[in-house]
């Protein structure tokens, strides 16, 4: 959506000139005659940019400077005018203003302030969500849940987010986990809770980019190293200098780009595509995966050196379906944080909506419960979320699987079964019942240990740290 610009003008070809050339460079605009009208047109639509007059009929200019930042605050007032003096100048910029304009006006340069109020905008935003994340303490607050795996989850964040070497380095960190299962929300609380916290934050999906634009991406380029390169561009190592470099899904990365992504850890230097001379920078790298590595190394995909290199400090998160009454507390946590992002009434989930959501498998884990529940509140209305406002089909409700001495029991009175689930579940009771000894657990279940190898490889089933 294209910012909304303000103009506040009694004269009409004026205002009306501004408005049309702004348009035509793909801004959205409205116009007020007056500063009542501009003040009621800006509770209505919190512009992005103002451009006020001083000189208006009724409520003056300075005076609807003062109440548009009361109203609305995260616009950026310019004020406009033709009698200018530098004490109505000094006033508008105490008051507020971003900046001053004087009449007759140039329409290119009203364009290059409206842009550079823009980009003051956005920087005030981002200083602002910065400050805001500095200011909640324990970054792991944001995790949510009470079960035994996330309280020792908060503790090693705590624990790695701390560890800084005298030199100023920090160890990479490699976070193993089921896709949405909250890999991305993990790295962020690390970088928020170490002394890199007033660093840059900078994150790319490795499994989003082709291979040739991703060495682009984390090495940047010179001039004229690509016949688009008309200028240097520096890459994703060198921007995150000072804070933390995210690697999602590392596991999809290329070969040959893993071998420069090792030298680049190993030498804490870059060289730009096209470059010749190393760049240096200190970041720390956190690196995510939802692929089995071990596996992939066997099928020769992944480099063992580079695995060994970013699995010194390795987080396993676990998956939704695992964790109990967490999917609950997530769920009325998220109930609460969207109402009020979308300025809706309180809502509540029924225990039988809740008893639907534990009963479900969650093969999309966290991110398949946040879109869940606000895809609920937003198609519902009311104070209560039920069990049918969840769209999850009786079909969709796991049911109850019991696995005894007398085989397995299946309670379907909530609905159908998922056989993928219930192997799982017969493996992972096979290796608690045998310890995680492979060859006894295979035994159990009267398979082969290359089948269980591979079954566990499937389900990304791991002995407990």
């Amino acid at each position: 959506m294209s910012p909304l610009i303000l103009v506040v003008d009694d004269e009409t070809i004026l205002g009306d000139s501004i408005c049309a050339y702004l348009e035509h460079h793909g801004y959205t605009t409205a116009i007020a005659r007056s500063g009542e009208e501009g003040i009621r047109l800006a509770e209505e639509n919190s512009p992005d940019v103002a451009l006020v007059d001083i000189r208006l009929p009724g409520l003056d200019g300075l005076s609807a400077l003062r109440k548009l930042r009361d109203i609305s605050a995260g616009t950026e007032v310019v004020m406009m005018t033709a009698h200018a003096s530098v004490g109505s100048a000094v006033e508008a910029m105490k008051a507020g203003a971003f900046d001053y304009l004087t009449k007759p006006l140039d329409l290119d340069e009203v364009r290059v302030v409206v842009d550079k109020a823009l980009a003051h905008q956005r920087m005030r935003r981002e200083l602002s969500y910065l400050k805001a994340r500095e200011e909640t303490g324990g970054h792991t607050a944001e995790i949510v849940g009470e079960s035994p795996a996330i309280r020792v989850l908060r503790q090693q964040i705590d624990r790695i987010a701390a560890l800084e070497s005298t030199e100023g380095a920090a160890p990479t960190v490699l976070i193993r986990g089921e896709t949405g299962s909250g890999k991305e929300m993990v790295a962020r609380a690390i970088h928020y809770g170490s002394p890199r916290a007033k660093g840059p934050f900078v994150e790319i999906n490795c499994a989003a980019i082709p291979s040739s634009l991703l060495e682009a991406e984390l090495f940047g380029y010179e001039k004229g190293a690509y016949t688009d390169a008309r200028t240097a561009k520096p890459g994703l190592f060198e921007a995150a200098d000072g804070g933390t470099l995210f690697l999602d899904e590392i596991g999809h990365m290329e070969l040959g780009l893993q071998v420069k992504v090792l030298k680049a850890i190993e030498e804490k230097s870059v060289r730009r595509v096209g470059g010749l001379r190393a760049k240096a920078f200190n970041a720390r790298i956190v690196a995510a995966t939802n692929r089995n590595l071990e596996a992939a190394i066997a099928e020769g995909a992944f480099r063992p050196d580079l695995y060994y290199r970013i699995k010194a400090l390795t987080l396993e998160l676990p998956p939704l379906r695992s964790r109990g009454s967490d999917i609950t507390l997530l769920a009325r946590h998220f109930l609460d944080r969207l109402t009020r992002q979308y300025g809706l009434p309180a809502k509540r989930l029924t225990p039988e909506a809740e008893a639907v959501l534990l009963a479900y498998s969650w093969p999309g884990n966290v991110r398949e419960l946040t879109h869940l529940v606000e895809r609920a509140i937003l198609l519902h209305d009311g104070s209560t979320i039920a069990a049918e406002h969840l769209g999850l089909s009786a079909g969709a409700a796991a049911a109850t699987v019991h696995v005894d001495s007398g085989g397995v029991r299946v309670d379907f009175s909530v609905g159908g079964i998922q056989l993928d689930e219930v192997e799982r579940r017969l493996i992972l009771e096979a290796l608690q019942a045998s310890g995680w000894n492979r060859g006894r657990a295979a035994q159990l279940l009267d398979i082969s240990k290359e089948t269980l190898r591979y079954r566990m490889e499937k389900y990304q089933l791991r002995p407990p740290a």
